[in-house]
């Protein structure tokens, strides 16, 4: 085996020495951060005396080294930020300015979260109008065809805090929901 970097290990070999080997040979990762379910999401609007929102999220990380949190956009550009500790939480429900400039970051209350789904099988003679009327719904359009673009059974809707399974109409029926997957570019 002379001139190999390693021996082939074999059922046979003794492995009881490894147990004793350093973790830096062998590193074990860290259970990954998680969100604190009783902290709440903060968001910081898309429209910012910053260039752009990612610029407080960096601005943020610069002025806080122990600052930890997760980012994602939302639909509409704004970054939603989950604190991954109390303290974090807390920074982010007193900062109010950074690098001189003012920034607005806004507390999160998960009933007012909005989730875009799919109705489906919601017949094309009725109209979209009566899905709004729904207490949940706060945007409904109906959804076309890409190629011709003729109106279809299935009804683009944002919901508002927590999603049901089905979204009931009263005297116009009962209609599924399913996630919204936009369609690749």
């Amino acid at each position: 085996m002379e001139g190999k970097c390693h021996k082939r290990l074999r059922k046979e070999d003794d492995f009881s020495g490894m147990a004793n080997m350093s973790r830096a040979i062998h590193p074990v990762a860290e259970p990954p951060t998680v969100a604190i379910p009783t902290v709440m999401k903060y968001k910081i609007p898309k429209e910012t005396e910053f260039d752009h929102a990612y610029e407080v999220v960096v601005a943020l990380e610069l002025e806080y080294k122990n600052i930890k949190f997760s980012v994602k956009p939302n639909l509409v550009g704004d970054l939603i930020l989950s604190p991954q500790d109390h303290n974090t939480a807390k920074i982010l429900s007193e900062v109010s300015n950074l690098n001189g400039k003012a920034i607005k970051i806004i507390p999160l209350d998960p009933e007012e979260k909005t989730t875009r789904m799919v109705l489906l099988r919601y017949p094309l003679e009725l109209p979209v109008e009566v899905v709004t009327k729904h207490s949940k719904v706060t945007k409904a359009e109906r959804c076309v065809t890409s190629r011709d673009k003729a109106q279809t059974r299935q009804v683009l809707v944002d919901i508002k805090g927590t999603v049901p399974e089905e979204v009931d109409l009263g005297n116009w029926g009962t209609y599924k929901l399913r996630p919204f997957v936009p369609e690749p570019l």
